[in-house]
């Protein structure tokens, strides 16, 4: 069985030697965010499950390396290693074997394949004695691209004693205050390609009605209508919150839909579905760049990350200059 290599970025090496300790039901600090939560949550996992998993900040030759995006960016291009890269929310990085992503619609590809991002851990879910409709939230970071405009400012929703609330990061697992989790990056139909479904999977594992944007990810693995809430305006997010709120029948059947499909994303069952990933299709290229003695990537790949880097410079200043006037 060969060796799967997990790696961390610099940055976080000296929380390596407590990550060996942690539990994730217990210790385990999933608010620092995707970079570490992608190798560090499939190592604290997959260790018990297989053998031959280890974890680092530096790649190992002759072995499966497992990272985020922005690690191999970092890192820079090296020969003799075998890198998977988590995609995240990240620009694509070519001078990689593997790549997973988390948005299904972008899976196409021999070496590309969807794993859904990991859950929240010490999930508490909507208290059971609630009654009604009076705080609607949004868990996660409220910056561009999240969160619209529109819901920004004192009392947004203009829905009388109901209430919109921004969970900060460390309290994400506490939705016990909650009655509507609410994830609309913008009013508008945009797909959003590179984000995840995991606003909705909180959702459906917290007990509690999901209303979300036109992302493709939430259409891709649930039913707009009947298994989520599919708002394109404010208009239309204060009438389904109102809907919600005056016919608990409709509540109630949306919270048992996503209780229904919430087992499908627990940890235990996306840890499987890496283990099926990763003695299959991951196997199946890693033996293929043994084969061909560690040199499956050539300059043109390095190149293609050069150039998207500098694009996203560029675009990047533009939209400083444009949008915010600096």
């Amino acid at each position: 069985m060969d060796k799967i290599h997990f790696i961390i970025q610099r940055e976080y090496s000296d929380f390596l030697s407590v990550l060996r300790d942690s539990d994730l039901e217990r210790n385990y600090p999933y608010w620092l965010g995707g970079r570490l939560n992608w190798p560090a949550q499939a190592w604290l996992l997959l260790r018990k499950r297989r053998e031959g998993c280890t974890i680092g900040i530096e790649p190992l030759a002759g072995c499966i390396n497992v990272a985020h995006a922005q690690t191999w960016r970092t890192l820079g291009r090296r020969q003799g290693e075998f890198r998977l890269s988590a995609r995240a929310d990240c620009r694509r990085v070519y001078d990689v074997d593997f790549e997973v992503v988390q948005n299904p619609t972008t899976a196409a590809g021999k070496h590309r394949i969807y794993l859904p991002y990991w859950p929240v851990p010490r999930l508490v879910g909507r208290d059971p004695k609630r009654a009604g409709v009076t705080t609607v939230a949004f868990a996660g970071r409220p910056n561009r691209g999240n969160l619209p405009r529109g819901l920004g400012g004192a009392n947004p929703l203009d829905l009388g004693k109901v209430e919109l609330r921004v969970i900060p990061p460390d309290e994400w697992h506490d939705m016990s205050a909650v009655d509507v989790l609410v994830g609309v990056r913008s009013f508008d139909r945009k797909q959003y390609p590179s984000k995840p479904p995991s606003k909705m999977i909180h959702a459906w594992r917290s007990g509690i009605p999901f209303i979300g944007g036109w992302d493709s990810a939430y259409s891709a693995v649930a039913r707009p209508g009947a298994e989520y809430i599919r708002v394109a305006s404010i208009t239309e997010l204060r009438s389904e919150i109102r809907r919600l709120a005056e016919n608990p029948a409709c509540y109630d059947r949306l919270v048992e839909k996503g209780r229904r499909r919430a087992p499908e994303f627990s940890h235990e069952a996306i840890a499987g579905l890496w283990l099926s990933a990763l003695d299959g299709p991951v196997q199946t290229a890693f033996e293929v760049w043994l084969e061909k003695n560690g040199r499956s990537r050539g300059w043109i790949r390095h190149r293609a990350d050069v150039v998207a880097d500098v694009a996203s410079q560029v675009k990047s200043r533009w939209r400083r200059v444009l949008v915010d006037g600096r």
